[in-house]
């Protein structure tokens, strides 16, 4: 199955997730102006920090997480709680001759705060670890977390993922850190 070509939803006992629509704006302008969700956002290698604060930012953002998906860039599902958008996340397979990432599923995670909770994001990797290496073709799957998410923490050490001291090597040179692994 070719993610780009035919986008999987996945449905959980409490979450579900869709590739985002541009119905999603309002919803997911809660997510992108929560200042308490924004220390969260992996904003590595982007162009800019996801923190929006007018309806038509988010919209714009929208627009390009939706011409990446067409170019064949990234996927970037809305996670529903009871139908109501929460949050997003977005995948895809980095390749890198310089860093320890290369053939990676990069997963980047983005909760309003009051669902920053363990057992929201362990059951988001319980959806989408178990086919995103085959979807995306890797050998291994990383994700940003901030020292402070105690609670993505526990969920992604629950999940088998393991804090890396490698840095994540950007566009330019830069370095990146606080990367968590799970291998294979």
């Amino acid at each position: 199955m070719n993610v780009y070509e035919n986008c999987p939803h996945f449905i959980g006992p409490r979450l579900t997730l869709r590739p985002v629509r541009d119905s999603d704006a309002q919803a997911l302008l809660a997510v992108y102006s929560d200042p308490q969700a924004q220390p969260y956002f992996n904003a590595d290698n982007c162009t800019c920090d996801f923190r929006y604060t007018t309806l038509e930012q988010m919209q714009d953002c929208i627009a390009m997480w939706r011409w990446s998906y067409a170019q064949g860039h990234f996927v970037r599902w809305t996670i529903c709680s009871e139908k109501l958008p929460i949050g997003t996340v977005e995948l895809f397979r980095r390749t890198s001759e310089q860093d320890i990432y290369d053939n990676c599923a990069l997963l980047r995670i983005d909760l309003r705060s009051i669902f920053e909770m363990e057992e929201i994001v362990f059951e988001l990797l319980e959806l989408l670890v178990p086919r995103a290496m085959e979807l995306f073709g890797c050998t291994c799957m990383a994700t940003k977390v901030p020292p402070f998410a105690a609670e993505r923490m526990l969920a992604l050490a629950r999940k088998g993922f393991v804090p890396s001291d490698a840095p994540l090597i950007g566009h330019g040179g830069s370095f990146y850190g606080d990367y968590w692994l799970l291998r294979a």
